[in-house]
């Protein structure tokens, strides 16, 4: 199932690991958020698919300059759980009024925060091209990985020369359907065509002798004058 939209996003597509519904987050939505300027926020889930565990998130929101969207706990799918969320910085703007730091989880009233308010561990996509993880039970973070789109004009160095698009390719993520078996047939008996075969050209003879003899008899009939 393919969930990309017509602004190239795609929400609900499965992946083996939390890591990987993250960084599919960063990769689609992290040049958005560089772009127009503004945090996106998703919530990650887990869903059972066939006997696995799958992980995906749910369709972002988008903030303001420095805020994510209110509400983006409590918006997996029925049957699904919440694991995480992420969210995205946007573009660097460290050095603006009131001293933001877009490559790094906010602390007090900010990320960290909302974490614990959520009772869920974070993710977080910087314009550096970074996604970072933060541990709520051991309180500590790290960098995962830096492939994700950043900000050329990044005032400190960029991770990486990827640059920001709105709309990339999509992923068709870590889910393959497993194929359906063929229906139970019960086998054909060898000499099942052969005895229909031959009853059909037995009737077809009778018949051909039938419409063949005369329906009376042609002997000479008295004359009558």
């Amino acid at each position: 199932m393919d969930a990309r939209e017509l602004e190239g996003l795609e929400p609900y597509v499965l992946f083996n690991t939390r890591e990987n519904a993250a960084a599919n987050f960063g990769q689609q939505y992290n040049g958005k958020s560089i772009i127009n300027k503004r945090e996106y926020a998703a919530l990650i889930y887990s869903v059972q698919v066939e006997g696995k565990r799958y992980f995906a998130y749910n369709k972002p929101e988008k903030g303001e300059a420095h805020g994510v969207p209110q509400g983006v706990s409590g918006k997996a799918p029925k049957g699904a759980s919440p694991v995480a969320w992420i969210h995205a910085h946007g573009n660097d703007d460290y050095g603006s009024a009131g001293n933001y730091n877009d490559q790094n989880f906010s602390g007090e009233d900010g990320d960290k925060s909302y974490s614990r308010a959520l009772g869920l561990d974070a993710f977080l996509v910087t314009p550096d091209g970074s996604l970072k993880y933060y541990d709520l039970s051991s309180d500590t973070e790290r960098t995962l990985r830096t492939d994700m789109p950043s900000d050329p004009n990044n005032e400190t160095p960029r991770k990486n020369n990827i640059d920001p698009t709105l709309n990339p390719n999509p992923s068709s993520g870590d889910y393959r359907p497993k194929p359906k078996p063929f229906p139970n047939l019960e086998p054909i008996p060898v000499d099942r065509p052969k005895s229909i075969l031959d009853g059909g050209l037995k009737s077809i003879e009778d018949r051909n002798k039938r419409e063949q003899s005369p329906l009376i008899n042609q002997t000479k009939l008295p004359y009558h004058q």
